[in-house]
Formats: structure tokens, sequence, C-alpha cells
């Protein structure tokens, strides 16, 4: 009898594998079971809008410009503005930038104050010419991936141009350390995991650069002991006219 038993349970187990190796159904089953789990999941929807704002006409360096702003939104949230500086008179574009928002702060585009803030921000006399300068401040995805764009006012095309340092390279940089009006320098600064980089441009009194200063500092072991090594490089005219590396422990 126990037997008997055992027989049939083994009868009945091979005709139900037997059913689902010929029975397509099953598979089909499994596959839309999964097929519906996929499609039940869900959906975000993003809705990206573009919100337009007009400056009133304002002066500077005796011309009037007026502003052009265009705020991308994606679900309400800032992210991203086209910044168009135009001219009062002939419409024409001056100068023009897209700017990524890491921060919605750093564009309150709902305040009554937004483009005096703006003017205050990105205006700036940095080569003591007595004209001012635009300077666009970009955030990246870390600290040493931030850009500090400077275009210098020409007053003679009235254009903002880029310029080039002493030694050939242009004046943008990670950041703006210091504008030392009394000495006319700019000193500016960048960094990787490895150094800080700080440059210090000299401007006389029409604006020109006079001569750069190029200071590199990193850290070193020696000895079990831990060093700062800073080198330091003068430059005019592309031409290196002085260098010297200072060691000092810490």
């Amino acid at each position: 009898m126990k037997n008997l038993f055992y027989i049939s349970f083994l009868i009945v187990l091979v005709v139900s594998c037997k059913n689902s190796k010929n029975n397509p159904d099953v598979e089909e089953i499994k596959s839309d079971t999964i097929s519906k789990a996929i499609i039940e999941e869900e959906i975000i929807e993003i809705k990206t809008e573009t919100i337009i704002k007009i400056s009133e006409p304002f002066e500077l360096n005796t011309i009037f410009y007026y502003w052009e702003h265009s705020f991308i939104l994606n679900n309400d949230n800032l992210h991203g503005v086209e910044m168009k500086l135009k001219d009062y008179k002939t419409d024409k574009v001056i100068f023009e930038s897209a700017n990524y928002v890491k921060y919605e702060g750093d564009f309150k585009y709902k305040s009554e104050n937004y483009f005096d803030e703006i003017n205050k921000r990105y205006f700036k006399d940095v080569n003591f010419d007595c004209y001012k300068d635009f300077v666009n401040f970009s955030s990246g995805s870390m600290g040493m991936t931030n850009w500090t764009a400077i275009y210098i006012f020409n007053n003679q095309t009235k254009t903002f141009d880029s310029v080039k340092d002493a030694a050939g390279e242009d004046l943008s940089d990670n950041y703006i350390a210091k504008v030392d009006s009394i000495n006319r320098i700019l000193v500016t600064r960048s960094f990787d995991m490895e150094r800080v980089y700080e440059r210090r441009q000299h401007f006389d009194k029409n604006g020109k650069i006079k001569l750069s200063e190029y200071v590199t500092e990193s850290s070193k072991e020696i000895s079990d002991r831990f060093f700062d090594i800073i080198d330091y490089r003068k430059i005019i005219n592309g031409e290196i006219i002085e260098t010297k590396t200072d060691t000092i422990k810490y």
C-alpha cells in the first residue's frame, strides 16, 4: 500500500512537469506578470517652462543697456538662466551667457530688486580704469570646477572682451580672491587635489597689465616631516624675469 502511494505521487509529479513544459501559457503568464509590473511603475512627468523678464534701461559706462533673462524651470524648480545684455538704442546683443543654476537662491527672479542685485554682482571694475567690467561666476559640481569668467570693457569698441595676462593666459579663473583698488592688483585663485594656484595681475593707470605673478603652493613629506612648497614666478610680456622656491616646515 505504501509503495502504491509513492508510485502514484511520482506519476502525478511527472505529468505536472510535462504539462508545464508542453504548455506555453505558463511561461506567457509569467512574462505577462513581469511586463505588467514594469508598466505599473510610476512614470514621473517633467514639466518644463520658460519665464522671460526684461529690465528697465540702465546706464553703464556712459551707455544705456537693458537685460533680457530667460529662466528655465523644471517642475517649478529653476534649472538654468540665459542672460542677454542688450544695447537700449539698437537692441544689439552686447553679451550673452547661459548659466546652470546650482543654488536657486543665486537667481531670485521673483524679487522686485532682481536686476539691481544682478548688476551689483556682475559689473565690477577689476582692471581699475574706471569702467565696469563683466564678471560671471558659475557653480560647478564641486569647488575646483567653479568658474569665474572675466570680460574687460573696451571703451573704444564698447564691448566686453576676453583679455590675456602677461603669460598669455586668460584672466578667467576658479574665483576672484581679492580686488585691490589701491595697488591696482587683481588676485584670482584655483586649486586641484594637490596644489593651490594664485595669480596676481598688476595693472597700470590705463587698465593694462604691467606684470603677472604666479604662485603655486603644494605640500610634501620629507623624512616624516611635512613642508609647504611655494613656487613663485614673475612674468612681463611673456618673459619670466624672476623665479624662486620657498620651503616652509609645519
